[in-house]
């Protein structure tokens, strides 16, 4: 009897530590934390699968195509900080660091703004890390807005870049328009 204890055991612990190397997203990544401003927006977002299942469920009706992306999605992290003079070099070293380790990593850079204007400079690098030709692991998207923010945001999941893009063009978000352009380009390519 100890034996098949043991066995079930030694079972269960393969398993357990198979399902935990598994569970770790390929498109997942560790942002850290920003370091915050006294007195101004500080912002950290974390969506798992049950509430993303929920909201595709809500969303259905109005609007199917982001309820289909919704599906695939497996996890959201945004981050924000308000940038003033105490905290800018410090997220603009994280930032910099989470750009180089993801170009250093396997995640290809697709797109890239930097506007200057009056105000201020934008500076936007979106990443995508992709397990085959059509669909898309992670997704990273690094702001210094010209209006004082630091934003961070991973997107986890089987994600097609037209899924993206549609989504994107439909709620006017322009960097992430950008996809649908690298996405026909490489096509284009092939």
């Amino acid at each position: 009897m100890s034996k098949i204890i043991l066995r079930s055991l030694l079972a269960a612990a393969v398993i357990t530590t198979a399902a935990s190397l598994h569970a770790k997203d390929a498109g997942a990544v560790d942002f850290g934390t920003l370091v915050p401003a006294k007195g101004h927006e500080y912002v950290e977002v974390n969506l798992k699968p049950g509430i993303l299942k929920f909201a595709a469920t809500i969303v259905a009706m109005d609007e199917p195509e982001a309820a289909e992306l919704l599906r695939n999605i497996r996890g959201v992290r945004v981050h924000v900080a308000g940038l003033d003079d105490s905290n800018r070099q410090a997220n603009l070293a994280h930032l910099n660091r989470i750009r180089a380790d993801l170009a250093g990593s396997g995640w290809e850079q697709v797109v890239t703004v930097r506007s200057a204007k009056e105000e201020g400079d934008d500076d936007v690098a979106i990443f995508v890390k992709t397990s085959s030709d059509d669909a898309i692991d992670g997704l990273v998207v690094t702001v210094l807005s010209h209006d004082g923010e630091a934003v961070l945001v991973n997107v986890v999941g089987n994600i097609r870049a037209e899924q993206i893009a549609a989504l994107a063009e439909k709620l006017n978000i322009r960097p992430l328009r950008e996809l649908k352009l690298n996405a026909a380009t490489t096509a284009e390519a092939a």
